[in-house]
């Protein structure tokens, strides 16, 4: 009896030691993978000419791209698209990650990307999202969100026009902009008094998801939630302080009453909200349907917001202006004539 129970307590002991050491295994394997998504997100971000060919193997293939303009489906079309699109069209292309994340199998991250399209310079801001397959460094969907009109703005026969469209909405919207149009009726503000909690990530998911599905029978309950040196942008306007905030809103949704954002994909993860969305309704009559997605970032431990950034096309919504609707099918034609392997122009 004596002689099993040392046995028993020598396996015990062998197990005691083996478990750790198969956790701190499969610690560090999962760290691996964690750190090698990391970089490789960010490597097909800032791709170059020189890495089109060292990338590629990092989709899968049957990978699903999508930007404001351009939809991909399998690894024969994207490294064609890859090829027209970089070695191509845009041969100078430089992009550099700004902010980034990565939860469970998906990483998130914005950037600034500049070079020339077709010999025509232009910058733009953005954000993308990578899912990666279970297990594995390999990519199996990404979209891009960025404004098309960063691009047209710097293009001859089109730059009128998106300046045009600019500002008509800035002069709708944007309290600190001097409109060369006559001004709209004022809108009276409602000012919320500033409120502090104790949070944790679960309220800033509902903080942000509160932001990003705004409407015109809730936006004033956000205005708790900004700090005092809160900014916000989107492609077109840059908003500065809470107090501006509520007036461009009130401003948005006097013109957009029945604008409704439904989230689709949404994150939290260290004091930074991600979500991706689809935003329909009308602007000043116009009715427009947009995909874009956005970035909140909390201060450290609260639901206090700093910034936010709204990312979509502004050709979503000149779709439904009347004489700006030709410009945007226009440009569109255009650039995917230039890196869309399977489109034909009509």
């Amino acid at each position: 009896m004596k002689k099993s129970i040392k046995l028993l307590a020598i396996f015990a002991g062998i197990i005691a030691f083996l478990i750790p050491q198969a956790c701190s295994d499969v610690d560090k394997k999962d760290g691996e993978l964690e750190q090698e998504r990391l970089e490789v997100g960010r490597a097909l971000l800032e791709m170059q000419a020189s890495d089109v060919a060292e990338l590629i193997p990092y989709y899968t293939d049957d990978v699903e791209y999508h930007d404001p303009i351009v939809d991909i489906n399998g690894i024969q079309d994207m490294t064609a698209f890859l090829n027209q699109l970089i070695l191509g069209a845009s041969p100078n292309l430089s992009t550099i990650v700004e902010d980034e994340t990565l939860m469970d199998n998906t990483y998130t991250a914005t950037w600034i990307m500049s070079g020339t399209f077709n010999g025509v310079p232009y910058q733009a801001k953005g954000i993308s999202i990578f899912k990666f397959m279970p297990n594995s460094s390999q990519v199996y969907y990404q979209r891009d969100y960025y404004t098309e009109g960063d691009i047209m703005a710097t293009t001859p026969g089109l730059d009128e026009a998106i300046m045009g469209f600019r500002t008509f909405y800035r002069c709708a919207v944007d309290p600190t902009f001097e409109c060369p149009l006559p001004p709209p009726d004022e809108v009276s503000m409602v000012k919320s008094q500033m409120s502090s909690q104790d949070q944790i990530s679960s309220d800033q998911l509902v903080v942000g998801r509160q932001l990003v599905e705004i409407h015109a029978g809730n936006w004033v309950n956000v205005l708790p939630f900004l700090e005092t040196d809160y900014e916000y942008h989107d492609p077109i306007v840059d908003i500065y302080g809470p107090d501006t905030m509520a007036m461009f809103l009130g401003r948005l949704f006097a013109g957009s009453s029945e604008l409704y954002t439904v989230i689709d994909e949404e994150t939290i993860g260290d004091d930074i909200y991600m979500a991706t969305w689809t935003m329909s309704g009308e602007f000043n009559g116009a009715a427009f349907n947009a995909p874009g997605m956005s970035i909140v970032k909390f201060v450290e431990g609260t639901t206090q917001t700093y910034y936010s950034r709204d990312y979509y096309t502004e050709g979503d919504v000149m779709l439904g202006v009347p004489g700006l609707s030709e410009v945007v099918t226009g440009f569109r034609d255009y650039y995917r004539s230039a890196v869309d392997p399977n489109y034909v122009s009509p």
